[in-house]
């Protein structure tokens, strides 16, 4: 499906900050980039995609998407290379897990060509979004929300995909003090813990914000029956050593497949570490604290790359860790990731595509 594009006057505004983006602390920053991808989903086909100007979307209020969070999304990065070339980051797999997504909320699938091709044909456009080698990326949201208008509560006919972007440098500047909630879950079994709507994200906004108040950064998640197992840590999957092993919860139905994950499984075995995917309690973590064998917690995602954990808050119980430069697992594997990702590095996986 070709991609029509329709270019927008340079955005000269927000691209004269775009040497400040990594000078400008840790979240994401408010401009974006110029254009913007739509194709409409309606009669039971996909519309042709468009790319026009970064604009507001015509929308009415009464449209299921708003009313019932019909709505999934994706995150993925584009960096440059040392050569000037831009790279891509296993963009097909955000692609099928979208699609994952979609699947699970009723709504039709995004063709995988339609989705590649509209993102490297926006990209190549905005290229000069993207910031210098190691400055930081150009994050990438696709997103799938339905354009019904009705509030009946049923499957949506209608449907609008869009695709934006704008460049950042580190989403967390800082490691990670995390307070483990047990008044609120993110996930439970036969819910939707594993793949994206925004309604995962908006139900641990509260949580996000008591952590906030009480001085710790965000939450550490626990499972949604016993309230005893480590699931996910804020925005983010969470690996730990622990003694000679790294261990990170095993995917179960209510824990995100991150595809950050996934390549961290891949980097940490291949440098010889003995990796577990499998449960882990909040009683175990303690107890290896105790012992001395807490020795790292990260948190690994898209934004957040591989951030290290600083402290622990569990009930009136803070476990602090080593400092972070005696944290050497996380800190190589991060490196490497950063390397490939960026072109400093041969990719020997099959992870980039180069623009």
């Amino acid at each position: 499906m070709s991609v029509a594009v329709m270019k927008a006057q340079v955005h000269k505004v927000g691209r004269s900050r775009l040497a400040d983006v990594g000078r400008a602390g840790s979240g994401f920053p408010a401009i974006v980039s110029d254009h913007m991808l739509t194709a409409e989903y309606r009669d039971g086909a996909w519309q042709a995609p468009v790319i026009a100007a970064y604009a507001p979307l015509p929308l009415v209020p009464n449209i299921s998407a708003l009313q019932y969070g019909v709505s999934v999304f994706e995150g993925l990065k584009a960096q440059r290379a040392p050569d000037g070339s831009i790279l891509l980051f296993r963009p097909w797999d955000n692609a099928r897990r979208l699609n994952r997504s979609a699947a699970r909320l009723a709504m039709p699938e995004v063709p995988e060509a339609m989705f590649l091709e509209g993102l490297r044909e926006l990209v190549r456009l905005d290229r000069d979004w993207v910031p210098a080698n190691g400055a930081g990326a150009l994050y990438i949201r696709p997103c799938l929300f339905s354009i019904d208008e009705s509030v009946r509560v049923k499957p949506a006919d209608r449907f609008l995909f869009v695709v934006f972007t704008f460049p950042f440098a580190a989403y967390f500047a800082a490691p990670l003090d995390v307070l483990v909630t047990e008044n609120y879950v993110r996930a439970f079994p036969g819910g939707t813990g594993d793949i994206k709507p925004g309604g995962n994200y908006a139900a641990g906004m509260l949580a996000e914000q008591l952590a906030r108040d009480a001085g710790f950064h965000t939450v550490m998640w626990l499972d949604g029956v016993e309230h005893r197992y480590v699931e996910e840590c804020g925005v983010t999957n969470v690996f730990f050593v622990l003694g000679d092993e790294v261990v990170t919860p095993a995917l179960s139905g209510t824990i995100l497949a991150g595809i950050t994950r996934d390549s961290v499984l891949t980097l940490l075995r291949e440098a010889g570490h003995t990796v577990r995917e499998r449960r882990v309690s909040i009683d175990e973590i303690v107890a290896a604290h105790e012992r001395g064998d807490l020795r790292e917690c990260f948190g690994v995602g898209t934004a957040a790359t591989l951030t290290p954990v600083r402290r622990i808050r569990y009930r009136e119980r803070d476990l602090v860790l080593p400092a972070v430069e005696e944290q050497k697992v996380g800190a190589a594997t991060r490196t490497r990731l950063v390397a490939i990702a960026s072109g400093l590095e041969t990719d020997s996986h099959g992870w980039i595509e180069r623009l």
